[in-house]
């Protein structure tokens, strides 16, 4: 069966049903998140979906999979609020790619005719790009649409749990290494720090001896931050030159076109 972009959108709007088993530790996160909001946590107008693209044409749609496992019994107890093996699946995309290449980036990918909705297309993408059995996956909530107007792509963050964590791979030449990160990693003030170029800034994590930064860095603080999980990190520190940080990184990004797609942007251009 093919479904219209249109029906595609109007699912943004609907949340799916919430399991009866949602783990104590995330269910506050997950009745905040289903409010869909999280353009209040972003703080960047340029991330807001325009009718048109800087060419005039209309956004192309696309959803993600942001994918949270970690222990279902836990339960928070003093300034524990998530479990020991809490993870976050992430993956870094090829340097090869023709776009956002040697970023790291949540799966997912563009809308498809067979996708009735946002939570379809996340899944069947995360499946394809990592091997993951969507059998495993609880989706819990449909964020509103966030715009990158470098390659004129409305993401949808769709959040799930990972009720049945299994082994992930690379499973498409579009990735390059794939992996559920720790959650602890992800809150320590030591990996945190603030990436710029021009009149861009943004946060930015080091994973692994790379670079997390753009649209997923900007995403993953704002849900840091609505799930009550964020710990201070000097949001005051002055920022790494992001070309600086992203040389000595393990990315590998196009650097070129990367500086080029900033120029093109100019002063009103939002974070790759």
């Amino acid at each position: 069966m093919s479904y219209t972009q249109q029906q595609w959108m109007e699912q943004i709007q609907q949340q799916p049903p919430l399991p009866a088993e949602v783990p104590v530790w995330l269910r506050d996160f997950v009745l905040e998140a289903r409010s869909g909001r999280i353009h209040d946590l972003l703080d960047d107008h340029s991330r807001r979906v325009p009718e048109k693209g800087p060419e005039g044409t209309p956004p192309r749609y696309s959803a993600v999979l942001v994918l949270i496992g970690g222990d279902s019994l836990f339960v928070p107890q003093g300034e524990k609020l998530f479990p020991e093996d809490a993870t976050l699946l992430l993956t870094h995309r090829a340097p090869s790619m023709r776009t956002h290449s040697g970023q790291m980036a949540f799966p997912g990918g563009g809308r498809e005719d067979q996708d009735p909705s946002p939570i379809h297309t996340a899944i069947r993408e995360a499946q394809e790009e990592t091997g993951l059995d969507p059998d495993g996956v609880q989706p819990l909530a449909v964020l509103e649409p966030i715009y990158i107007d470098r390659t004129n792509f409305a993401v949808v963050p769709v959040l799930a749990y990972w009720k049945d964590p299994m082994k992930v791979y690379p499973a498409t030449p579009e990735n390059d290494w794939v992996a559920p990160v720790p959650l602890s990693h992800l809150v320590d003030p030591a990996q945190r720090y603030w990436v710029s170029f021009m009149q861009w800034r943004g946060p930015a994590f080091d994973v692994e001896g790379m670079v997390l930064w753009g649209f997923t860095g900007s995403v993953i603080t704002a849900l840091l931050q609505r799930a009550g999980w964020e710990q201070p990190w000097g949001e005051d520190q002055e920022p790494i030159e992001l070309f600086a940080a992203l040389k000595r990184s393990a990315n590998k990004e196009a650097l070129q076109e990367l500086a080029e797609g900033f120029t093109e942007a100019g002063e009103e251009g939002g974070a790759p």
